[in-house]
């Protein structure tokens, strides 16, 4: 990306070869395209020459900060870095840099910095923050982050101190690219990072505190993030080390920053070396066979292969003895090797082996009681995003053999950066390269019309009950719909996440005629109310948010009409969640006539309720024109009023156990 300066330098440059171009024409014909040959020439030289530039200027940003990022580009076991692979395999290189795995952590220079720093003054838990941009540095005033720490480190609260004055800390690195974004502060004495306590909300370009944008209590209080205890591990190539060589010392060394060609790759210094030899280089290209020097995810097993993407994508204890050894993963390994893969309130190595993680049962049960429940569904489902190979390894088309990530996604052959689906797989063909026979019967399966939202084979068997970061996103453990589970977990069926205006009795009255299913013993409210507003006033926080998600998500409404989900949105706009607050705002604006309703998910409960009542009177004043309909099953009554008594029983009823999903 070029600089403003840059830009504007070669925009000028082509307003006067055009001014040239016209002025020569006029007079003969040849002087016209000998200008544009000449302009060609210095175009691609003028080109060269300021992207050489911008180059220099980026490598300088980035040198400036290398005192307080992590020792990076230095050898660790083999690897080296993204840059020597562009030579021999630009395209690959090419399409990687475009995702956000590259984008994940950058240093924090001009055009990897996202966020507003014009003079912004922030506050969060009593404490104010300014932010402020100088050339191409970025720096941020706040409470001096080593204090904060040494406390921490003596078991002393921060929060029980009178903190010193304010100290201005450049920001020095940043992670996140796609939905949000925060910004890291340096040590004055060692290479620990320390998280500036606010992300940039990358849709909305607003700033938010990091506590409010994630599904956590709402007396959860500030946390202290060091990037060296966990970000590490997923968020730079290879995973982190540390050496504590003092008790408030970390030389963090990486080999480089984001995720890059050798996370999925593995150490390529002896490939660039056995391949400098070129008759090697192309016998192995024309003869088509594997490189022994380095690993292509895509020639390995199912199992290894997903376990590539597993080893961040996943919920993983680190084996204490693993790292006492220097056993660290390589793509190819057997990831458990080294970790162990948990699995729902049962974890893959047995509990009699947990002494051998870092960060024991035991030791969770203590310090954080609620760790599987916060992070899996009652039947072992994840439902926290990023760890989908938890639950891809619990698929029976995992567990056959012959599926594995690849299948679906592609880091670079893919038609969009989100999600980074292979191309041709956001439709059938993903599960139509297993099971042709069903897609032979399509509609005969699904007992939708094809073409359909509802024959699209992933909305029924990978519905999105996993959440994370403002949003739900596919379960990629792939099962199908059942009122039975639904009832014994709690978690929303893919029927009713789509079909929002139906009852539980509804959708188990379709499973027992198409699939044979056993009849379900059935509440009184699941027999009457439209089963989404029982997770919407009755469920937990996760469960509201899903609910609050599906509202806005298009298929749903489409099939279930959203004329009525206005005053059951505006009722989680007084949420005590703030993720669940945004989440019901942003699904309103998309419902015609409330896009222009102004709101804020973190106005004080006052200004909450005066929002909440806003919005009902102008459902109440639209119903006409949105074609508000009499529905018992969504409690509005042939008057077009709520059952009022109604609802309020079923609030009252809300379940309020703390939910905190660390996502």
């Amino acid at each position: 990306m070029y600089s403003i300066v840059a830009q504007g330098a070669l925009a000028a440059a082509l307003l006067v070869v055009v001014i040239l171009y016209y002025r020569a024409r006029a007079s003969r014909p040849w002087r016209g395209a000998a200008v544009i040959a000449v302009a060609l020439v210095i175009l691609t030289v003028s080109d060269a020459t300021v992207r050489r530039a911008d180059a220099r200027r980026r490598a300088v940003s980035v040198a400036s900060l290398r005192k307080d990022l992590p020792h990076l580009g230095l050898p660790q076991r083999g690897y080296t870095a993204s840059s020597r692979c562009q030579a021999c395999h630009p395209s690959q290189h090419a399409s990687w840099h475009r995702t956000y795995h590259r984008t994940m952590t950058q240093a924090a220079i001009p055009g990897a910095v996202v966020g507003d720093f014009n003079n912004v003054e922030l506050t969060s838990f009593g404490r104010s923050y300014r932010l402020e941009r100088r050339g191409d540095e970025f720096w941020v005033r706040m409470v001096d982050p080593d204090w904060e720490h040494d406390l921490l480190e003596r078991g002393v609260h921060p929060d029980t101190q009178d903190p010193p004055p304010p100290v201005w800390k450049r920001v020095v690195m940043t992670t996140g690219s796609h939905h949000h974004q925060t910004c890291w502060v340096g040590s004055t004495d060692s290479k620990e990072l320390f998280n500036v306590p606010f992300v940039w909300l990358i849709d909305d370009r607003r700033w938010a505190p990091r506590e409010r944008v994630f599904l956590r209590p709402p007396d959860f209080g500030r946390s202290f993030d060091r990037w060296n205890d966990n970000c590490i591990e997923c968020h730079s190539t290879p995973s982190g080390r540390e050496l504590a060589d003092a008790p408030h010392f970390t030389d963090t060394r990486v080999s480089e920053l984001g995720i890059a060609c050798e996370a999925c790759h593995g150490p390529g210094e002896e490939h660039i070396r056995a391949n400098m030899n070129p008759t090697r280089r192309y016998s192995l290209h024309f003869g088509g066979t594997g490189d022994p020097t380095i690993v292509n995810p895509a020639r390995l097993d199912a199992q290894r292969s997903a376990q590539v993407c597993g080893q961040c994508h996943g919920l993983n204890l680190f084996k204490s003895s693993a790292q006492r050894a220097g056993v660290r993963y390589k793509p190819g390994d057997d990831l458990r090797l080294s970790r162990g893969v948990l699995r729902g309130r049962v974890d893959n190595v047995g509990p009699e082996e947990m002494d051998d993680f870092r960060g024991s049962r035991s030791h969770m049960a203590t310090q954080e009681p609620t760790y599987f429940e916060d992070r899996f569904w009652p039947d072992g489902m994840v439902r926290v995003s990023g760890r989908d190979h938890n639950g891809f390894i619990e698929s029976p088309c995992y567990q056959g053999g012959r599926l594995s990530c690849l299948n679906c996604h592609s880091m670079h052959s893919y038609a969009s950066r989100a999600g980074q689906l292979a191309v041709g797989m956001d439709s059938n063909a993903a599960c139509l390269q297993c099971h042709g026979d069903i897609g032979a019967r399509l509609t005969e399966h699904t007992h939708h019309a094809p073409g359909s939202t509802g024959s699209l084979c992933y909305n029924c068997h990978m519905p999105h009950t996993v959440y994370g970061l403002l949003k739900n996103i596919r379960s990629h453990w792939i099962d199908s719909p059942s009122v039975a589970v639904a009832q014994a977990t709690g978690r929303p069926n893919a029927c009713n996440l789509c079909h929002l205006d139906r009852t539980l009795a509804w959708t188990d009255q379709h499973l027992r005629e198409w699939y044979s299913h056993a009849p379900a013993d059935l509440s009184p409210e699941q027999r009457t109310v439209a089963d989404s507003l029982l997770w919407l006033l009755t469920g937990d926080a996760n469960q509201r948010a899903i609910a609050a998600w599906h509202m806005g998500w298009e298929p749903a409404r489409q099939a279930s009409g959203d004329a009525w989900m206005p005053p059951y949105l505006a009722h989680l706009m007084m949420d005590p969640y703030s993720a669940v607050r945004y989440i019901a705002e942003r699904s309103l604006r998309r419902i015609d006539g409330f896009g222009g309703v102004v709101y804020d998910f973190l106005e004080p409960p006052e200004a909450l309720r005066a929002r909440r009542q806003q919005i009902i009177g102008l459902w109440y004043q639209r119903q006409s024109a949105l074609g508000v309909q009499p529905r018992a099953e969504l409690l509005i009554g042939p008057d077009g009023q709520l059952n009022g008594s109604e609802l309020a029983r079923l609030a009252s009823q809300r379940n309020n156990r703390p939910v905190d999903l660390r996502e």
